[in-house]
């Protein structure tokens, strides 16, 4: 895997949304996925849309699709995409593994002589801005992953979260990053935003992927942010 002090965080073209970041197999994978008539409504998240978009060039195995939920119990099946998709891979000379499956989240593995990519189809909250097309891949926008980006910090607090997060919220903006969280889940608070910001102190140097020189900027960014969060507390 690629050294951390390699990984370089890009500033976002709007001109050009190319597959710039995904392997090969990655790409193939991913348009066996997206070409199913099962995907429709699916779009690429996650770390692997960020890196669709050129956002960042982290390396990454998985390609994360999700889906909006919709009204009612259950609020969404997984499971009619997942069995076409694993027959087609399999069509296609890949051996797919079903790690976890459940109604609303199945996860694949899907390997081929060296190649091993990790496919995780959920169920999530519909997305707040129109989903962008990159290379005929459907993939979240920015200004979506920023503000799913703050709820992974909420629910694992991993590296590069906090990383991505960065390049994200300083191209698109604190106060509307914070907004969007809000419009994704109304129930959390700016308190436990700046709780889940201040874990970023047990994470060593070498758990953020970006450059050396700019963990501690990164370091700064979020404590400054953290307080300020906290400021707005009455």
């Amino acid at each position: 895997m690629e050294s951390a002090d390699r990984v370089r965080h890009r500033p976002l073209d709007r001109a050009s949304r190319v597959v710039s970041g995904l392997t090969d197999s990655q790409q193939e994978v991913a348009r066996i996925l997206f070409g199913l008539p099962e995907s429709t409504g699916f779009a690429l998240a996650g770390g692997s849309a960020l890196v669709a978009l050129g956002v960042i060039d982290r390396p990454t195995r998985d390609l994360d699709a999700f889906v909006a939920a919709r009204a009612g119990d259950p609020p969404g099946d997984v499971g009619p995409l997942a069995a076409t998709f694993s027959a087609t891979l399999a069509g296609a000379g890949w051996d797919v593994e079903a790690v976890r499956q459940h109604q609303t989240f199945v996860r694949l593995v899907a390997s081929r002589d060296d190649d091993s990519i990790e496919v995780d189809l959920a169920v999530d909250s519909p997305p707040i801005f129109p989903v962008e097309v990159v290379n005929g891949i459907p993939t979240l926008a920015p200004q979506d992953l920023a503000a799913r980006k703050v709820l992974a910090v909420l629910d694992r607090a991993e590296g590069r979260d906090f990383t991505d997060l960065w390049t994200l919220a300083r191209e698109h903006g604190q106060t509307e990053t914070i907004a969007w969280v809000r419009q994704l889940d109304d129930g959390v608070s700016a308190s436990q935003i700046a709780a889940a910001f201040d874990q970023l102190t047990r994470l060593r140097d070498d758990e953020l992927p970006c450059e050396s020189s700019d963990r501690p900027i990164v370091r700064e960014w979020f404590t400054t942010w953290s307080e300020h969060l906290r400021s707005t507390v009455g």
